[in-house]
């Protein structure tokens, strides 16, 4: 079974988020810098970025051994954002602003639910996972109908408290579970057909590759309803190119070379993976200003 891989497994845990943070910075140069030739690449390069992020908290959620203080850490991250976007926009003449980045926190926060919730025995605790999803949709919707200037601001549901990429990222997280579940479905076919112990799958790469091909599928398919869903809406109500964000299924090469390990995971590293967000966007600002 190990001479049968496709794809070397060499990305751990640690790689796949530098990997997220170095297109999320690219991403975010992009946005800042003067507009030139390559705005536009760099905002390609970025859209890898977010599913990259997502695959690492679907794998940290379903791994953690207290989710409740995985979600907790991901929740307070996002209402600091939320603070912070609120509070830089109350500082009159103060041209930086992070509102138009939106509080990633909170889509995947939102994501991390809902696969927690998923993997649950109880059908009745599974189907809290439609709020989440909810929850990304309404903030899709908000955005769509202020973007198009239909109903002016939607004080019903501040612009703080959405999501950044509607339920994109939250539909994400749920097909990448998906994926894991029929990856696990495949090696029990595999069991039954060849008669091979279970743990011996485990313990092979067949079962890793299955997982990241399916996950990769799986993200192949959402980002084609993606640019789908970009071709037919009418551009007034979408304030992303959501035609451009389908990109990000050039990130599900990075996904086939996972090997499933954590990586190096010391504290620092853990907790300044959640302070880059906001401090490398504030360097940027400082950097640009200058220029």
């Amino acid at each position: 079974m190990e001479n049968s891989r496709r794809f070397p497994l060499i990305l751990d845990g640690f790689w796949i988020k530098i990997l997220a943070i170095l297109t999320m910075t690219i991403d975010h140069i992009g946005v800042y810098m003067p507009a030139s030739p390559w705005t536009l690449a760099f905002r390609y390069i970025g859209r890898l970025a977010l599913p990259l992020f997502i695959f690492m908290v679907v794998e940290g959620a379903l791994h953690t051994k207290n989710f409740k203080k995985y979600a907790l850490r991901l929740g307070v991250m996002a209402a600091f954002i939320s603070i912070t976007i609120v509070t830089i926009e109350l500082i009159p003449g103060l041209s930086f602003s992070i509102r138009n980045f939106g509080n990633i926190f909170l889509d995947l926060l939102l994501g991390a639910l809902a696969v927690s919730l998923i993997d649950q025995k109880n059908w009745a605790i599974k189907a809290l996972a439609l709020l989440p999803i909810a929850y990304g949709i309404a903030s899709f919707t908000a955005d769509a109908l202020e973007f198009c200037g239909c109903y002016g601001k939607i004080l019903w549901f501040p612009y703080f408290l959405r999501t950044q990429y509607g339920f994109f990222g939250i539909l994400l997280s749920v097909v990448f579970y998906v994926a894991k579940k029929l990856a696990d479905v495949f090696i029990l076919y595999q069991h039954n057909t060849t008669g091979i112990d279970l743990e011996i799958y485990d313990d092979s790469d067949l079962k890793r590759h299955a997982q990241n091909l399916l996950a990769f599928l799986a993200l192949g398919v959402v980002s084609f309803i993606l640019y789908v869903t970009g071709s037919l809406m009418p551009y007034k109500f979408v304030n992303w190119d959501l035609q451009l964000q389908a990109f990000a299924v050039v990130s599900g090469v990075f996904i086939l070379l996972y090997n499933g390990r954590r990586g190096y995971n010391k504290k620092w590293f853990q907790y300044g993976a959640y302070l880059y967000y906001p401090i490398h966007l504030t360097i940027l600002y400082l950097i640009f200003s200058l220029i």
